[in-house]
């Protein structure tokens, strides 16, 4: 809710919390204050821009800037992305009706809920406000909203009313037809189309994963370092993760060797660009991989989180490609492709698991809806999807060559760059100082969003590092946005 002025400069007047000796600045802080303190400026209320204060009051923009800083170091204000500010309170006893009530009797949370509330901070948040560097997040600004929103009007244009009851929880026949063929064509992945389950994300595909194929105590093999929501998922699951190193070709094969036990179920690996540092799994990689695999009765999971911007020239032949003894799961997203809040993902599954992974899918959910996927289904058929892919994974890779240039013309002291020669939305740098979940969080405050480095792996490390994205930033906007990363880094003001 956005405040407008006129109600601002009344409650500011109706404030008796002001005393005529302070400094003007002083006089609005407290005005302010009290206002919200008393809730007559309500929790996450936006207030209107500095300068139109200043005009209203007549008093320089500068004085109102101190009141808002002060309030900001008290936490009653957050700065949003832009100018903008949002009240940050709320009263105590409000907070604390969120908690049990201890003179309540209440049953204890499940053993696996305490596991999943136990590892929740290992998660990267998604409610961060902006997409200044944030990694994952493709070139928005390319999306064709255009052409999505002509495919959804005209899907309720011509929808049967008989259209609008349930439909299968693995997705709508003709989306997962579409995907295969696509599959087929963009990426040379052969799958039947009742092997494909759409689902909300990757993360989604890894719990059915997980609860298909592992018990408590089950032990799991990560790439190290690896998404940090992929670790906290299988802890989550009282798995036991197991994480193994890389060399130039990706998971070291003979470390791998050694931690195999009969406990051991499945092996996550991202072949087409590992995360976060960018290695590519060649061919002969894979075939080891497999024969590993199949030698130990143990599933693999391919993670191919962004292969159209990793393979431009659709040459990447993906690991479960070359799987002859159908143990791979495949899983792709729509979410780092298109956009986030599209929330759409699928996964291949192996075709003697097609009925429990159904199983599963059906307790846990209905389905994605059948709107978007019908859209999406037109979207692909259509060729927007191959011709917005081509021109994003493009722009991604030009705007990923301008924003390395000011990382080592103005940060060299404080970043050292992991080399990558594939293409991909994020870019992962050494700290050469300080700790990166400290520079997280000087760098929220400067409105960038990063991630650190150290969370990706499997146990507490001494390296330090931080992840940026960068295809979100449009070129025009670039040099303002890496100024506040200056600033964020460096602590300058």
């Amino acid at each position: 809710m956005k405040i407008e002025i006129n109600e601002l400069l009344s409650i500011i007047r109706r404030s008796e919390s002001a005393k005529a000796k302070q400094a003007k600045y002083q006089l609005l802080y407290a005005a302010l204050k009290g206002a919200i303190l008393n809730e007559s400026l309500p929790n996450q209320c936006e207030l209107p821009a500095t300068r139109l204060i200043a005009g209203a009051l007549k008093l320089s923009r500068s004085t109102v800037i101190k009141a808002y800083e002060l309030l900001k170091l008290e936490g009653l204000l957050i700065a949003q992305v832009g100018a903008a500010h949002m009240v940050n309170f709320k009263l105590k006893e409000e907070a604390e009706t969120l908690f049990e009530n201890p003179a309540f009797q209440y049953i204890s949370i499940s053993e696996s809920a305490e596991a999943f509330l136990g590892t929740a901070t290992k998660l990267n948040s998604i409610d961060d406000i902006g997409v200044a560097f944030r990694p994952g997040v493709p070139p928005l600004d390319l999306f064709p909203i255009d052409k999505w929103r002509k495919l959804q009007n005209e899907y309720w244009q011509f929808v049967r009313a008989s259209e609008l009851s349930y439909h299968s929880g693995a997705g709508i026949e003709l989306l997962r037809k579409t995907i295969a063929t696509y599959l087929k064509l963009r990426r040379g992945l052969n799958c039947d189309y009742r092997q494909i389950f759409v689902v909300g994300g990757s993360l989604q595909s890894l719990y059915l994963i997980a609860k298909l194929l592992t018990n408590p105590g089950d032990e799991v093999i990560l790439e190290d370092p690896t998404f940090p929501n992929v670790h906290s998922l299988f802890k989550g699951m009282r798995t036991k993760s197991q994480g193994i190193g890389l060399d130039e070709k990706g998971i070291d094969i003979r470390k791998l060797e050694q931690v195999i036990t009969p406990k051991s179920k499945l092996i996550h690996v991202t072949p087409s660009c590992h995360y976060p540092l960018g290695i590519q799994m060649p061919a002969e990689r894979k075939l080891e991989l497999l024969d590993l695999a199949a030698t130990n009765g143990i599933y693999l999971i391919e993670n191919d989180y962004e292969h159209e911007i990793n393979f431009p020239s659709h040459d990447g032949q993906p690991l479960f490609s070359f799987d002859k003894e159908d143990r791979t799961f495949y899983l792709s997203t729509f979410n780092r492709t298109l956009h986030p809040s599209i929330r759409v993902g699928f996964v291949v599954v192996p075709k003697h698991l097609i009925d429990p992974f159904n199983a599963l899918l059906m307790h846990s959910h209905r389905s994605i809806s059948p709107v978007l996927q019908t859209v999406l289904h037109q979207f692909i058929e259509k060729k927007y999807l191959h011709d917005h892919m081509n021109n994003a994974a493009k722009q991604a890779q030009q705007r990923k060559l301008a924003f390395l240039q000011l990382l080592k013309r103005d940060l060299y002291q404080h970043l050292e760059v992991i080399p990558s020669e594939i293409n991909s939305l994020q870019i992962t740098c050494k700290l050469l100082e300080g700790k990166d979940s400290d520079k997280i969080k000087d760098l929220r405050a400067a409105g960038i969003i990063a991630h650190p480095l150290s969370k990706c792996y499997a146990k507490k490390v001494e390296q330090q590092g931080l992840i940026f994205g960068f295809s979100a930033v449009r070129p025009q906007l670039l040099n303002i946005h890496f100024q506040r990363l200056v600033n964020g880094l460096t602590d300058q003001s």
